[in-house]
């Protein structure tokens, strides 16, 4: 159960010219459940009638499709390298939102170069319109790619666990967001 206080909606239609609110969910340690967060918001803003899209920014190691259960046949790299439509990539999820999945496993996608910089900012552009809220459900860490990922985003959601490694590490992504990207009024989420 996710409650949906203090996140902001942008309920107007694509139509009136407006873009989808952008809400990075990204975590300092790996494991402790963003993934799990994106896909449960999603489904949660679909609830109250939103236009959502997750999009699986960890673009090397993704693993949004595994908590959907999707088994996708494009994905965001068959986009970026031409082989496919951004909406033949789009997929229905199960919760009643939209899904965009990266591949796992692509070494190519570990470090952020201007190529992919482009191609996610471009891919980024072209469906917030379309969306009243696009989730980044983003890699953990501070890593360039993270960190790209999130400064596109209008809100960020550092998830974490009650665990000493864990709110550590959440703590250091705080500043990190502060100082780089001076980033203010940032949440968190404490699961399990």
């Amino acid at each position: 159960h996710i409650e949906l206080r203090g996140i902001r909606m942008n309920t107007s239609a694509p139509s009136s010219g407006k873009r989808a609110r952008i809400t990075a969910i990204t975590s300092g340690k790996g494991g402790v459940g963003k993934t799990f967060v994106s896909a449960n918001l999603a489904a949660a803003l679909a609830r109250r009638g939103e236009r959502v899209l997750v999009l699986d920014a960890d673009l090397g190691l993704a693993n949004l499709d595994v908590v959907l259960n999707l088994f996708p046949k494009i994905t965001l790299h068959d986009v970026f390298t031409g082989k496919s439509t951004l909406r033949d990539a789009i997929l229905p999820a199960p919760g009643g939102f939209d899904a965009l999945l990266a591949g796992s496993g692509m070494v190519e996608y570990s470090r952020m170069t201007p190529e992919v910089r482009e191609q996610l900012l471009a891919v980024i552009a072209q469906v917030a319109p379309r969306y009243d809220h696009v989730i980044l459900d983003t890699g953990a860490g501070i890593s360039d790619v993270v960190l790209y990922a999130v400064s596109l985003a209008d809100d960020v959601l550092v998830v974490a666990t009650p665990e000493p490694t864990s709110l550590t590490d959440a703590y250091a992504t705080i500043k990190v967001l502060a100082t780089q990207q001076q980033r203010h009024g940032v949440k968190l989420l404490v699961n399990q």
